[in-house]
């Protein structure tokens, strides 16, 4: 799958379900926050990202940011390869790979 067809992919289920969705929020004082919420949109559209074919382990997750969110959230890849920018996001990733899988309803 090429980059294009990537980035297709992840957009076109983004805006079929019109999905804003919330970046975590971090202050200098506080450890990163996130809304019961906003984990379950990013795990339904995670989960809508699999079922047409694009791997959680892709390496390319590590460069997608956010291009827009107005009316949907809209992804482009940054240009640098190599590590994550940030490094709890694989981890994170993985966590919710891991409560994806035992979800008894797959």
């Amino acid at each position: 799958m090429t980059d294009n067809q990537f980035l297709a992919i992840i957009n076109k289920i983004a805006a079929e379900n019109r999905l804003r969705l919330p970046l975590p929020e971090q202050s200098a004082f506080s450890p990163v926050e996130i809304s019961t919420e906003a984990l379950a949109a990013w795990a339904s559209f995670l989960e809508n990202c699999v079922k047409r074919g694009v791997k959680l382990a892709d390496e390319r997750w590590s460069r997608v940011v956010i291009k827009n969110d107005k009316p949907a959230t809209v992804f482009a890849l940054d240009g640098t390869r190599g590590a994550a920018p940030d490094p709890d996001f694989r981890i994170g990733l993985h966590l919710l790979m891991r409560i994806l899988e035992k979800d008894p309803s797959r």
